[in-house]
């Protein structure tokens, strides 16, 4: 079990909450993805994914975490704990080895392992309504700069920074138009997971609405929103390399790799696998790792040419 002062750098720590103002009409929206657990998204035959000749993320990656707003209480620390053991456990999976199936013009391909370097709480330095992808950019610049996620107060290019959002944080989009994303900027990438309990019915998958394999039906959902976004940015971390366009939507839309899995045209074994309940519960899960369960999305294995949970 990863210990939440155990990281890399030694600490969780609080960052200062000073407030720094944003400019409401610098407001963006993100060109890439987003992933949302009940049905709005795209059928895995409609789309023909292939590399546009970007790079994928290969060989060790680290996982920086910044767990932002209120994450105070005994059911959030424990919630900490169980995102961070998924997060340290996935790329030993037979789940992850699916990804190794995309590759780059370099022949480069997604390995791993993911490293989970370092992790962060920040109580709400840029306030607790988050307007647009600017300010998502600034938290993450201002917990490298914090010295708890980088011990040079540097940012790691081929990294992947992770914000979670806590139960009193809203979001723009959140809820609307995405239950999680990721993004980049020129020099790093990024996913944003808002809370799911905020919109259980948007943002938690219907099999774990009441129950959950970890007790916390919020966090299993941003895990499993994880588990979307991370094939995401894995082979198109700068929205170049696996992505193509839904051009039947207006605008048009990204389709990334956790897409073809997912949304309208798929059933829940698609989308889901074979999965099963925990013993006693409601509780659904499809993967176990180091003695605990939970619920991820499939990958598109091109090989097998089916959504799979990997062997």
């Amino acid at each position: 079990m990863v210990n939440i002062v155990s990281l890399a750098v030694g600490i969780v720590a609080a960052l200062a909450t000073t407030v720094v103002a944003q400019d409401p009409s610098s407001s963006a929206a993100p060109s890439q993805t987003s992933s949302t657990p009940t049905p709005s998204g795209t059928s895995s035959a409609k789309y023909n994914l292939s590399n546009q000749g970007g790079n994928v993320l290969s060989g060790e990656i680290n996982v920086y975490l910044i767990f932002y707003g209120d994450w105070s209480s005994e059911q959030s620390q424990h919630d900490q704990i169980t995102f961070m053991n998924f997060a340290s456990n996935i790329s030993s999976s037979g789940w992850f080895k699916t990804l190794s199936e995309y590759t780059d013009n370099s022949g480069a391909s997604v390995t791993g392992p993911l490293k989970l370097y370092a992790g962060v709480s920040d109580t709400g330095s840029q306030q607790l309504n988050l307007t647009d992808i600017t300010v998502h950019e600034t938290i993450i610049t201002e917990a490298v700069k914090s010295g708890y996620l980088s011990t040079t107060n540097s940012i790691d290019p081929n990294g992947i920074y992770v914000i979670l959002a806590g139960s009193n944080v809203q979001d723009s989009d959140f809820c609307t138009k995405h239950c999680g994303y990721n993004y980049h900027t020129d020099n790093y990438q990024w996913i944003f997971i808002g809370y799911p309990g905020l919109c259980p019915n948007n943002c938690i998958p219907p099999i774990n609405a009441n129950s959950s394999p970890n007790g916390s039906p919020s966090i299993d959902a941003a895990i499993t929103i994880f588990s979307h976004e991370l094939q995401d940015i894995l082979t198109d971390p700068r929205n170049n390399a696996w992505v193509t366009q839904d051009s039947t939507t207006s605008p048009p839309t990204e389709i990334e790799l956790g897409d073809l899995c997912s949304g309208s045209g798929v059933s829940m074994q698609q989308w889901f696998g074979a999965y099963k309940q925990v013993a006693g519960s409601n509780a659904s899960y499809n993967i176990e790792m180091e003695g605990s369960q939970y619920l991820v999305q499939t990958i598109w294995d091109k090989n097998a040419n089916q959504c799979s949970l990997g062997q």
